[in-house]
């Protein structure tokens, strides 16, 4: 008897708090509080890329206004996609994000309301709305969600645990890669501005470390299409369609030559360029420093399209992902993340093309977002399709 009693009362405790955790209070505020960080990542997000974009663009309150409520309202969105939510609810939500900023504008550009009383009033409306809704509609999955129980008994089975483990092998070498970059970019000279050309080439003459450290760049590039090369198979036995994967793998192998070709003119070219600058006497002075403009130049040129294939590369697996959806909210976060990457990386390359190497925390941003979709891959190995004999043959 005493045993039970003392069962029973270790027992009651967490029977109270489970009842609290699964109540309908809690899941609101789990909600609440998903939905505001979803909204914050997404101004970030946004607010990073409208910088390369679009630098004026929110210059003005009522531009900025609407800039950030679409920044809002498309992280928040996302994210309840990534949950599994259906088109009806995101949509209801996202009206409920947009409509405290619409109905304002009209008594400011009545000169009724300041721009600062737009934006607080805004947000302040936002939020309230927001959590209105979420009450009134608790924030649960949708019956038009995809969900990995809609997927036909028949057509997955559980991946031996001794088998191949792709996406494993893929996250590891992405993730790997990831922190490669960040150590060759800590390593890279950069106290001075890019483009600024006389500094900065005094700072990259003054290096002893300049080639080794482009060489460490170049394996991170290295291990990153790597990665996305196991992705590719990983993805392959998920029974995506064999021409996405295909077109993935081109664009991952054109960028390792790419960032070959950019590592041998940073690394190598650049280099003997502005040390033969940096030697020269007065007669020949502005001729080298002409040349290692030159240089310079074509490096702005090779590392464009190397951002540019990258971003592609990393689109298209991030849609070989997103055709994979059912299968769970990780895979959903890694397609979505990977959308959000290349995104980023494609403008990345073409800020470059147009401006050269101005400061920018688009490739970090970037490269965070890949390490986010290289951990959600992880479900790929443990389900995998089973396939027609004959329809193997064909793809074959």
């Amino acid at each position: 008897m005493t045993t039970l009693s003392t069962l029973d009362a270790d027992l009651a405790p967490r029977d109270t708090v489970r009842r609290f955790l699964r109540s309908r209070f809690v899941r609101f505020l789990t909600a609440y509080v998903e939905m505001t960080i979803a909204m914050v990542v997404g101004m970030g997000l946004f607010g990073a890329l409208w910088d390369a974009v679009w630098p004026g663009l929110t210059s003005r309150p009522a531009a900025m206004a609407l800039t950030m409520a679409f920044d809002m309202t498309f992280g928040m969105a996302a994210w309840m996609w990534v949950r599994g939510h259906g088109r009806r609810h995101i949509a209801e939500m996202s009206a409920v994000m947009v409509l405290p900023f619409v109905v304002l504008l009209v008594p400011y550009w009545l000169d009724f309301l300041s721009g600062g009383d737009l934006m607080t009033w805004g947000h302040v409306g936002m939020y309230a709305l927001m959590a209105a809704y979420l009450a009134w509609r608790p924030h649960t999955h949708d019956a038009d969600a995809p969900h990995p129980a809609d997927t036909p008994a028949d057509a997955l089975h559980t991946a031996s645990r001794s088998g191949p483990r792709p996406a494993l092998v893929s996250a590891v070498l992405l993730v790997s890669g990831a922190a490669l970059a960040v150590v060759g970019g800590v390593l890279h000279p950069h106290e001075e501005p890019p483009n600024s050309h006389a500094a900065v080439f005094a700072e990259y003459a003054r290096s002893t470390d300049w080639v080794w450290v482009h060489y460490l760049q170049f394996a991170s590039a290295a291990v990153v299409v790597a990665g996305f090369l196991a992705m590719g198979q990983a993805l392959s036995r998920a029974g995506v369609a064999p021409l996405l994967v295909r077109l993935g793998d081109a664009a991952a192998a054109a960028t390792a030559a790419l960032i070959a070709a950019n590592m041998a003119v940073d690394g190598v070219a650049l280099k003997r360029a502005v040390d033969a600058w940096a030697t020269a006497g007065p007669a020949d002075r502005a001729s080298r420093f002409a040349a290692a403009e030159t240089v310079r130049w074509l490096e702005w040129g090779v590392n464009s399209f190397f951002l540019l294939l990258l971003g592609v590369t990393v689109l298209v697996f991030a849609t070989a992902l997103l055709r994979q959806a059912h299968r769970g909210t990780r895979v959903r976060l890694a397609g979505m993340s990977g959308a959000f990457a290349g995104g980023l990386l494609v403008v990345n390359g073409l800020a470059v093309g147009a401006h050269g190497f101005e400061p920018s925390t688009l490739p970090l941003v970037a490269t965070g977002l890949y390490v986010v979709m290289a951990l959600g891959i992880r479900p790929l190995d443990r389900l995998v399709p089973q396939r027609d004999p004959v329809a193997r043959a064909v793809d074959l």
